[in-house]
């Protein structure tokens, strides 16, 4: 059996949206996301430009429930959480996507 924690699984079910009445939908699910992560994590994204931390500390987090599911390999992610940071980052430039350009 895998074992979740309680946050793991707020997580999980504010996904599949459990939590309807409690955190509602609101057209993206970055903005859904918020009010869940202010309350575990105790900060504002929204603050002292924070966003792209936030963006990179929900997207770890939901990798990390996932492959503990998955493969059931918690705590053994950092390397794959690496690459993914680094294919994801706005300021790397991909040799595909910049010989398109100047085609």
């Amino acid at each position: 059996m895998i074992n979740l924690t309680k946050i793991e699984k707020d997580w999980i079910k504010l996904c599949k949206r459990h939590f309807q009445s409690k955190y509602p939908f609101k057209g993206k699910w970055m903005n859904t996301l918020k009010p869940l992560f202010i309350k575990i994590y105790g900060w504002n994204p929204d603050e002292d430009n924070n966003y792209r931390d936030y963006l990179n500390c929900v997207f770890n987090k939901l990798l990390d429930i996932h492959l503990k599911i998955a493969y059931d390999r918690s705590g053994n992610n950092n390397q794959l959480r690496g690459i993914f940071e680094a294919a994801f980052y706005k300021g790397i430039v991909r040799d595909e996507d910049y010989q398109l350009k100047e085609q």
